[in-house]
């Protein structure tokens, strides 16, 4: 009785089943990193891989344990070691993106492996109405699929093109979905009849996320830096400023809306309503109208439209090149704006962008300072993509594994 009772005027011990913070916190995401990438561990093992000491990794676990986020078991091949598993580890990631030409919905393990995928093809001129019916479906197709395998969701994120403001958040600046707010997640709920359900077994709220800001992530996380600009223009001109390996949103979720910087002095009217936005001379419609693939892309798609403004652009025909070097012009110049006021490490160039990127840095660097005996003109770097084609499902993974594992007793069975 007396050995349980605290000293006059010292707070109450917190419950073993409190949130980790400082310390703990870090060395449980060190822990449960290792579990989601190898599987059963012993504390041993743990201790090795994570670099912490026995008795860091013993408390943490002990409060692991009593909160149901980790489970132990007899090694049937060695009696006397108890390897230590993670209890959500069967849990799946569900993903859904809205990529050039199709709606796409993945499945995948907490270590980011793909297990299922169902995609649905739609135009670019598909009404914004059928995008959110053929997501649902996708969406629809995915749930269905992970009750099958008995695996729960851990999380579901919903990539769209643009930026998210607001709360309830809404996707503003989309190119699928017009110049008005929409309030996706409401759109889906109202389409997918298990998402109710779905959403109540969730140890997370639904994230609503720009794909530009996933694929920075995987940017990041490729190159091995923490500051970056990142931009592309396949289905939409996009960009993401990563700054301290955190996505810049802004005051109003409207950071690096780089569509829409009015860069071009008495330039046309654009769509959302300015004058010579970059969004009206570098989006992938505008170029692959002035490249004379207008007709290709309503047939037969963005992607393929896309391949062949490259083949043409890699094979000089004059009416390709220019259309291209008119845009990367003008995104040489934009950059030229951003550039100082981000002062990125890298600046990031993805999708086909990225493949004709010399056009782009010449242009960039034709207005640089010379200031500094000109070691500013030489900075940033500018690379093409690394993380590939699936960077924005890799990066909506990867950040949807890091929010789980900083929340650990959401993980608990």
């Amino acid at each position: 009785m007396l050995a349980s009772m605290t000293q006059l005027g010292d707070p109450p011990a917190p419950p073993e089943s409190a949130p980790l913070d400082g310390a703990r916190l870090q060395h449980s995401i060190l822990l449960l990193d290792h579990l989601v990438d190898h599987g059963p561990s012993t504390r041993s093992e743990l201790a090795a891989a994570t670099g912490l000491g026995r008795s860091a990794v013993t408390g943490v676990i002990a409060r692991l344990l009593d909160a149901g986020v980790l489970t132990e078991e007899p090694d049937p091949a060695d009696g006397r070691a108890t390897p230590l598993a993670l209890v959500a580890a069967h849990h799946v990631l569900l993903t859904t993106e809205l990529a050039a030409d199709e709606a796409i919905a993945t499945v995948a393990t907490l270590d980011g492996t793909e297990v299922a995928r169902f995609t649905e093809p739609y135009g670019p001129d598909a009404a914004p109405a059928l995008v959110l019916d053929l997501l649902a479906a996708v969406l629809t197709r995915a749930v269905a699929s992970s009750e099958r395998r008995g695996t729960p969701v851990a999380d579901l994120t919903v990539l769209v093109d643009g930026a998210v403001a607001g709360s309830p958040a809404v996707v503003v600046e989309g190119a699928r979905f017009g110049d008005e707010p929409l309030d996706v997640l409401a759109q889906l709920r109202a389409r997918v009849a298990v998402l109710a359900d779905l959403e109540q077994t969730l140890p997370q709220p639904i994230v609503l996320l720009p794909s530009a800001i996933a694929s920075a992530s995987a940017e990041a996380s490729a190159l091995g830096v923490t500051d970056l600009l990142y931009l592309e223009g396949d289905a939409a001109v996009a960009a993401a400023i990563v700054v301290d390996d955190r996505p810049m949103r802004g005051a109003h979720g409207l950071a690096a809306s780089i569509a829409h910087l009015p860069i071009v002095p008495n330039g046309v009217r654009c769509a959302c309503g300015q004058r010579g936005c970059l969004a009206t001379v570098a989006d992938p419609g505008h170029v692959l109208e002035r490249a004379g693939l207008a007709d290709l892309d309503a047939g037969a798609g963005r992607v393929a439209a896309v391949a062949e403004l490259e083949r043409r652009i890699d094979a000089a025909d004059d009416r390709a090149r220019w259309a291209w070097l008119d845009a990367a012009l003008w995104i040489g110049r934009t950059l030229q704006v951003v550039v100082p006021a981000v002062d990125p490490t890298v600046i990031v160039v993805g999708g086909y962008w990225g493949r004709h990127l010399d056009d782009i840095d010449a242009a960039f660097r034709e207005n640089r300072p010379t200031i500094a005996g000109g070691a500013i003109s030489s900075i940033p770097l500018i690379v093409a993509a690394a993380a590939g084609p699936e960077s924005a499902l890799i990066g909506a993974r990867s950040r949807a594994r890091a929010r789980l594992l900083a929340e650990p007793m959401r993980l608990a069975g």
